[in-house]
This record gives structure tokens, C-alpha cells and sequence, in this order.
């Protein structure tokens, strides 16, 4: 159904105007005249305002995808195919030498069949040390890298966009198909594919994986050999992997519209796996769904926020949402898990999250940003394995947070002391989701759970020591946050004698102030318990944090330290 449902999009967005042919960004045009002499060499890298440097996008003869040994794509490669050079010089003449004459090879083969001058001008050129050497000082002179594509132009014209040569190369491809097979995708009877398409995967091989390969012996049955396993037509495997392409691209040309690209369908969850996503449909959660993960933009979140404050309802789309979590490591593309719902109760699912992760002070910060809290220095590739995928498979399908997000999130507050507003959004969304606890957005008085008021008595007493020290360097927070978080009853108590000593410190009005605020919290504190568990350890940073951060007990206090309240006192 997945397969399938990427093949349907690869049809409903018009990617496969000519299935042979795939879009790729070539940085160098050689151009050549009819002898095969070089004429000029044309780059397209250009660079936007703002945006890394990036070649032009070309429409080019679909790459045969390469394993360990050298295999040349037709008339469109890289340096060390088309001119026997590469930048690192990590292989040997005779390596080059020999790539050099696998590109050349095809070309041959297609002049043979189509009589293209334009072939013999390429083959005369690749031949000709003299005319290569020419293009070579140019690229090394402007600089190139090891994965720059080049091609030829021609009188004009781009060599591989001549309508004979894409008619020979169609041909060439399902030339190479041979017996007939029942198709995974289409239930169709028609010739399997040898190899299917690459998909370049974040994390993966830059020349591209395949997503179906038989490598050895031990994945092939019944008598099977390599793709027969898993047979799919050529159609087929043009559209599916022709959909991931587009899925995967942060710039893929729109068919429809030249000169646009479509609108971006993943998520980067770790430096290795990518979530992708698409729909039977178009609706506009799909345009803003990668902004509410990573998105530097506040507002790019607000309109989800807002509709769970306001009482709008979801658009109602039941259509399939679809979404596939991949990895591209070691070589070869690994799926961790693949997910179907619908459009309204994903939309639905994230206002949820919004919800959750509101306390009180502006819009919530998209995840990635949120997660970086959760580590040192904020570096993501020190979050535990795995820990992102499951956060954002919670967020979009409603299931429970990995126990994992609690113990992270209240691991930093405890070894940095200190509780950020990204911390408490975090326990707050993990508390009312997996523990179904009622969890205000803001400072909770009525709230009795003996974390989340251990939690509000210590930040009551921190601003009671700064009060009455000004200027003090190290404060209790400083001091005995990890041990008062954990162990009260080894802290508490000294933490209340201290606080007589500081009260004693104020002048009148704050005194009754503050012994005010230690009353109230600490009303139903029977005994500070030897121990909290992890999830009121969650309550006691959101305590701390509420209290601690709480506009209106500062007002408050501001008030009661005026010199006419101290006198009314």
C-alpha cells in the first residue's frame, strides 16, 4: 500500500513526464563543436541571498546506481568518468583510465544505433588527451568536487535532451528487462526490473541506495534470483522511487510550473534518518508540516497554536496521511517504520502537542529547538538513539512520549540546576500525556502533588536568600537543586532553618511577605518524603518553574518592598 501510494504521487504531481529521465543539479556544461574540440566550459553554480551555492537542475538520463565496482551513467557523470580526473586524487591513473573508457563505451554503442553526430563529437573529444586536458586545467583553475556532474552541449543544444538519444536511451533501458513477472505494485504481468532506481537518503551513499536489494544468497528463496524476490515493474519502480526523490528534495523542480519547486515532505530526525510524508490529497497541513518541527520561525507554528486556544475545529480532511521513517546507513536503505492515518487527526494530534507544550509565555518553539535543551552544549547527535523518532511518531499519531524524554528532561535540569522554559514544556507535555495528570499552563496553587509543591517551596526560598543577600554568588538553587529534587528530606529541613536567619534580614513588609508565601506553600506538607519518583521529580521542575517564573508573584513582591508599604506595615 505504501508502494504504492508513492506511486500514485509520482502520477498525481506529474513527475514522470519521462519515466527514463530524472531531475539532477549538473555543475558544468562542456561545450564542444563538431570535430570534437573544446569551446568553453559553463558553470551553473549560482548562489542566492542567504542560500548556499547550488547548481542548476537538468532533467538527465536516469543514473544506473553504483556498488563497489565502476559503472559509467550515460553521457551525464562525474570527473573522474568524463575527463579521468578527480579532485582527491585517491585512485590511480589506471583506475581513471579505466572509468574513462566505461563512459565512453555507452557512447559508442549509441552512436552505432542513432548515428547522432553529436556522439562523434563527444567520442572525439574523450579520445583526444588534448582537448580534455584543456577542460581539466579549467575546473582545477575554478575548483570542482568529487560529486560535480557534467555534461555536453552541442550546437546549442544539451546532448542528452536530443530527442533521439532519449528515445535510444528509453529503449536501452527496457532492452535490458527480460522475462515476465506478477508486479508487487500494480499487479500487472510484465518484465521485472534487475535493479531498481537509487533514492538519495540523508545519511546514505550520495550516489543513492536502492530501497529493494537482494545481495546475497541468504535473502533470496525458492529458487529466486536477486530482484525476482520481489518483482516490480519498470513503471512502477520509476514512479515509487521517483516519489521518494521528490520527498526527500529540498528543491525539486515542480513539472507544472517551470522555474518553481514543490513544496519540501520530511523531517530530519537525526543526522541518518529522515521522516517523509505525503497525501492522497494536498491540503495545506501538508505545505506548513515541516515547520512545525524545525522551523526557526515562531509564527510559522502559530496557526495550529492558535486554533486550540480559539475553538476552530481541524479542516475535517479524513484522506490518508502517509508516512515512512528511513535510514541510509552502511550503505543501504533501512525503513524503521512506516505509518498510516488521516489528515484531520493528525492535525488534530499536533494541536494537541501545541497544547501540551504551552506555558504561558509566547507561541512553543518547533521540536527541534525544544530538544536541544535536552543535551549537552544543545548538540542533537548527543540525544539517545532513537529518542527523536519516537518524540515525533508520539506527536503526529498520539501515542505515549518514550519514557526516555522525562528522564532526559529532568537529567539537564538537574546537572545544569536550572529549569528552562523548553525543559518545562517537555515535562508538562509528558505529564498530562502519559500520566493524564492536569498540569496548568501557568502557577497551579491548588495543585497538592508533594513534587510540584517541594518544587514551588524551593523557588520561594531562593528568592528569599537573593532578597536578603544581595549580590549573592552562589544561591540554594546552585547549591542543592540535584539533592532537593531527589532526597527532600536530606535538604528541606536545613533549607527552612537557613530561611529563618534570611527572613530575619528583611525589613517588616517583606518579612510578612515571605512568611506569607511559606505558609501557603508549604500548607499540606505533612513531612518532606525521603525520596521522589522520576515523574514527581518532573513536577518539582515545573513547581520550581511556575513559581519561580510566576509575573505575578513578582508584581506582587514588587509592591510589598515599596517604602509606603513598608510604612503601612
Amino acid at each position: 500500500m505504501i508502494l504504492e501510494s508513492l506511486r500514485n504521487l509520482a502520477l498525481r504531481e506529474g513527475l514522470l513526464e519521462n519515466p527514463d529521465y530524472e531531475p539532477k543539479p549538473v555543475a558544468w556544461i562542456i561545450v564542444l563543436n563538431e570535430t570534437g574540440n573544446f569551446i568553453n566550459l559553463v558553470p551553473t553554480v549560482s548562489a542566492e541571498e542567504g542560500k548556499k551555492p547550488k547548481a542548476k537542475t537538468f532533467s538527465i538520463p536516469r543514473r544506473l546506481g553504483r556498488t563497489s565496482s565502476p559503472v559509467a551513467d550515460f553521457l551525464v557523470d562525474k570527473s573522474e568518468y568524463v575527463l579521468g580526473i578527480e579532485p582527491d586524487s585517491k585512485r590511480s591513473e589506471e583506475d581513471l583510465a579505466l572509468r574513462l573508457n566505461k563512459f565512453r563505451k555507452p557512447i559508442r554503442d549509441a552512436f552505432q544505433a542513432t548515428s547522432e553526430k553529436a556522439l562523434t563529437a563527444i567520442d572525439a573529444f574523450l579520445s583526444s588527451d588534448e582537448e580534455r586536458q584543456k577542460v581539466i586545467e579549467r575546473v582545477n583553475a575554478e575548483g570542482y568536487k568529487s560529486n560535480d556532474l557534467f555534461a555536453f552541449e552541442y550546437q546549442g543544444t544539451l546532448v542528452h535532451e536530443l530527442p533521439e538519444i532519449r528515445q535510444y536511451f528509453s529503449l536501452m533501458r527496457r532492452a535490458a528487462i527480460k522475462d515476465g513477472a506478477q508486479c508487487l505494485i500494480c499487479g500487472m504481468v510484465a518484465p521485472p526490473v534487475d535493479k531498481h532506481p537509487t533514492v538519495r537518503i540523508p545519511g546514505g551513499t550520495t550516489s543513492g541506495i536502492a530501497m529493494v536489494s537482494f545481495n546475497s544468497d541468504a535473502f533470496e528463496s525458492y529458487g529466486w534470483l536477486r530482484n525476482q524476490n520481489a518483482p516490480v515493474c519498470r513503471n512502477c519502480a520509476d514512479a515509487y522511487t521517483t516519489a521518494l526523490n521528490r520527498l526527500f528534495s529540498m528543491n525539486y523542480p515542480d513539472p507544472e510550473h517551470p522555474g518553481q519547486t514543490l513544496p519540501r515532505r520530511f523531517v530530519r530526525l537525526s543526522s541518518d534518518t529522515t521522516a517523509v510524508y505525503w497525501g492522497d490529497s494536498n491540503p495545506k497541513l501538508l505545505d506548513l508540516f515541516s515547520s512545525y518541527f524545525d522551523t526557526p520561525k515562531v509564527e510559522t507554528v502559530g496557526a495550529l497554536f492558535e486554533s486550540v486556544h480559539k475553538g476552530r475545529e481541524s479542516g475535517g480532511d479524513k484522506s490518508p496521511f502517509y508516512c515512512l521513517i528511513l535510514s541510509g546507513g552502511q550503505g543501504r536503505a533501512i525503513v524503521r517504520s512506516s505509518h498510516i492515518g488521516t489528515v484531520d487527526q493528525v492535525e488534530l494530534n499536533i494541536s494537541e502537542y501545541f497544547s501540551s507544550v504551552d506555558i504561558g509565555t509566547e507561541a512553543p518553539l518547533p521540536l527541534m529547538f525544544l530538544l536541544r535543551n535536552l543535551v549537552l552544549q544543545g548538540k542533537l547527535e548527543n540525544l539517545a538513539p532513537g529518542l527523536v523518532t519516537d518524540i515525533f511518531m508520539a506527536i503526529v499519531f498520539g501515542g505515549n512520549f518514550p519514557r526516555t524524554l522525562l528522564t532526559s528532561a529532568v537529567g539537564r535540569c538537574r546537572a545544569e540546576r536550572k529549569v528552562t522554559r523548553e525543559r518545562a514544556a517537555f515535562l508538562r507535555a509528558y505529564l498530562m500525556r502519559n500520566q493524564k495528570l492536569e498540569v496548568s499552563v501557568g502557577l497551579d496553587k491548588e495543585n497538592l502533588n508533594t513534587g510540584y509543591r517541594l518544587g514551588r517551596l524551593m523557588a520561594v526560598l531562593e528568592r528569599l536568600q537573593t532578597t536578603a543577600i544581595r549580590g549573592v554568588s552562589r544561591t540554594i538553587v546552585d547549591r542543592y537543586y540535584g539533592s532537593a529534587s531527589t532526597r527532600p528530606a536530606t535538604v528541606f529541613p536545613r533549607l527552612i532553618a537557613m530561611a529563618q536567619h534570611h527572613v530575619a534580614k528583611l525589613k517588616i513588609g517583606l518579612q510578612y511577605y515571605y512568611k506569607g508565601e511559606l505558609a501557603q506553600v508549604m500548607d499540606g506538607l505533612a513531612s518532606f518524603p525521603q525520596i521522589l519518583s522520576l515523574e514527581d521529580q518532573g513536577l518539582f521542575a515545573l513547581g520550581y518553574y511556575h513559581q519561580r517564573y510566576n509575573k505575578a508573584e513578582e508584581s506582587s513582591e514588587t509592591v510589598i518592598d515599596a517604602p509606603e508599604a513598608e510604612e503601612a506595615a
